[in-house]
């Protein structure tokens, strides 16, 4: 018998023992039975024989042997004891033979404790296999609002529908996620080949990801496919070798520890950067080629007017050390092919200016790390591209003011365009800055994107005169239902709107690049880093018609320099939602990491964010990135900020 086995995972048990007390946790097999302790009484159901990932066999059902074991599965009893003979028995029979008889499981919550096979686990665990038999039984656990808990269920629903039990999710939404990509599934039900296909790209990538990640800090497996696959396209990758799975999993491997780590928040163009390195000061460029990416021309769109008026604005300010180009790309391949043509034309700065864009970028990012690329998206991003959007919250704040003054009876209407993160913190802000002038205001919500929605007749209530439409619909002038309007006798009245200044950010942005400061200006190597300006960055503004009073014109613009002072925020006070639930104290004010997560509507809001199925298809692509609950959402406690 050779006991040199043990000893090497003796070793790996003592180091992770030692670790375990250092942390002050528990250094032994967590016990499902000191977890869960009605365990006993909850339903269950035998799953049977199945091939269960090793990564998520976690613990034991009771105490038990657990003692002779580390936290990691690996044996931590002496080396002349009678378990270390059992253990390197089994081991020599395992490499000789294979592992002959499945293990006995409970599985709770997605994850397995055993009931018997310890041994087996531990061997196979030294051994660096995958997979493990096991005779499981799922444990059914009591449902409750918990995150994690209806991220369960949902796995469930997609093991029972599939037969695919190893893809496991942690967050809500992320199987409809998974199921809505393009090419995932060839019709509304799962058919084998789906399965397979499904399966089998799985397999690799799970395989891959042991051998990259190993015993880094990472996110798990599952929550790592599947930003894979908004990173590279489920049709790209579907057909890929190994060896193809391997190389995109090396681009990415910063991708899976940078979503552990916090995210910076830069708040304003006065955030002091810190200084560059010396190298970053020899090798910046003596010039920046920069590509504006654009879904659709300018001429028809108002979002990319105005931020092609911030490109040409800052070119002209940086003169001839930067060259700008705007480019039209209506899809991800598109926009990918489109990258690579201008990196071999020595672009060396992408600015996608729409959120849908974002992980259009991710690979050509990853490919290229020695460009630039930025993302117009409220959401943050990824280590490789950096985000920028404007606290529009801010802004309609004041519109929402500027309403309550108009509305006598306190009816407002307010159309929004798509239910992505930040739609909820413009339309909350536009509220209290309603109920702030008027106590009894309701704003009456609708959607552009919805399936029903009536352009001629958003709002059939003829009571509802005041309304918050989409902003200014430059380049089209003749075009009047756009900002906040009044409706009277058949005619629109138009009375104000917010204009964006993207100039400024583009030429903030590209003078840092050209100084050698602008990596300087992420926290760390992993943040990621997320532009976030508001009213004090002056990239937010408001116009009033001549219509508006303009002695409560002067209200309005007391509370905007109250904004560029830092000294005020919409969101201080108590504040409850639909629900009644109160999302902040009188004696509180939210902070940036709350607004930028805000996924609720504030208690005087009349409608409520609508689910996918409720939209037009057009509208589908967006929401599976940026949708309220998406994968991309930043965990509140990871974002820090400069004050």
């Amino acid at each position: 018998m050779d006991s040199r086995h043990y000893a090497r995972a003796r070793q790996k048990g003592l180091k992770a023992y030692s670790q375990a007390l250092r942390d002050n946790q528990d250094p032994y097999l967590p016990v499902l039975e000191e977890k869960v302790p009605g365990l006993n009484a909850l339903n269950r159901l035998s799953l049977g024989i199945q091939a269960v990932p090793l990564d998520r066999v976690v613990g034991s059902v009771s105490r038990g042997r657990s003692y002779a074991f580390a936290n990691n599965f690996m044996p931590i009893l002496e080396m002349n004891s009678e378990f270390c003979t059992k253990w390197s028995i089994l081991y020599e029979s395992v490499e000789a033979e294979g592992l002959r008889d499945a293990t006995k499981m409970l599985e709770y919550l997605g994850y397995y404790y055993l009931i018997e096979g310890n041994k087996r686990v531990s061997v196979m665990k030294s051994l660096e296999a995958e997979y493990i038999e096991g005779d499981v039984t799922r444990v059914i656990p009591v449902r409750t609002d918990e995150p994690a808990n209806i991220a369960y269920f949902e796995y469930c629903a997609f093991a029972k529908a599939t037969g695919i039990y190893d893809i496991f999710l942690s967050k809500p939404g992320s199987y409809d996620r998974l199921s809505k990509m393009p090419g995932v599934m060839s019709g509304p039900d799962w058919t084998p080949d789906d399965v397979l296909s499904l399966r089998k790209i799985y397999h690799y990538f799970h395989a891959a990801y042991g051998e990259l990640m190993q015993d880094k800090p990472a996110i798990s497996c599952g929550d790592a496919f599947l930003l894979w696959l908004l990173a590279f396209g489920y049709e790209d990758v579907r057909d890929s070798t190994m060896d193809d799975v391997r190389k995109s999993l090396r681009l990415m491997q910063e991708e899976f520890r940078a979503r552990e780590d916090s995210v910076s928040l830069v708040m304003d163009h006065k955030d002091k950067a810190p200084a560059p390195s010396l190298l970053q000061t020899l090798f910046h460029p003596s010039r920046i080629r920069a590509a504006f990416l654009y879904t659709t021309p300018t001429e028809v769109s108002a979002w990319n007017y105005w931020h092609d008026m911030g490109r040409l604005e800052a070119q002209e300010k940086l003169g001839d050390r930067v060259e700008t180009l705007n480019v039209i790309t209506s899809s991800r391949t598109e926009t990918e092919a489109e990258i690579e043509k201008l990196v071999k034309e020595g672009f060396n700065v992408f600015f996608a200016t729409s959120p849908v864009m974002l992980n259009s970028c991710m690979e050509p990012a990853l490919r290229h790390p020695d460009r630039k690329f930025l993302c117009s998206s409220q959401l943050t991003g990824y280590h490789h591209v950096h985000t920028y959007y404007l606290r529009f919250y801010e802004a309609k704040f004041l519109l929402g003011i500027a309403a309550g003054i108009l509305s006598k009876n306190g009816k407002i209407g307010y159309i929004a365009d798509y239910p992505i993160y930040g739609s909820p913190s413009m339309i909350n802000a536009f509220a209290v800055g309603a109920r702030m002038v008027n106590p009894e205001a309701k704003i009456y919500l609708n959607w552009t994107s919805l399936k029903s929605f009536d352009l001629q007749e958003p709002f059939h209530d003829p009571e509802i005169r005041v309304v918050c439409n989409r902003d200014l619909t430059a380049p089209n002038p003749t075009s009047r239902d756009s900002g906040l309007y009044v409706r009277e006798n058949g005619e629109i009245l138009s009375m104000a709107t917010l204009l964006p200044r993207w100039g400024i950010f583009y030429r903030h942005v590209m003078e840092q690049m050209l100084k050698g400061v602008f990596d300087a200006a992420s926290a760390s190597d992993s943040a990621s880093l997320s532009y976030w300006w508001g009213i004090a960055s002056d990239t937010l503004d408001l116009a009033f018609s001549s219509r508006f009073n303009p002695v409560s014109g002067r209200l309005i613009r007391i509370l905007q320099d109250q904004f560029h002072e830092q000294a005020f925020t919409p969101f201080e006070g108590e504040l409850r939602d639909q629900q009644g639930i109160l999302r902040c104290a009188a004696d509180q004010r939210l902070t940036p990491a709350e607004v930028l997560c805000m996924d609720y509507l504030a208690d005087c809001v009349v409608g409520s964010l609508p689910s996918a199925e409720e939209l037009v298809p057009s509208a589908q692509a967006l929401i599976l990135t940026q949708g309220i609950g998406s994968l991309a959402k930043s965990d509140v406690s990871a974002i820090s900020w400069t004050s």
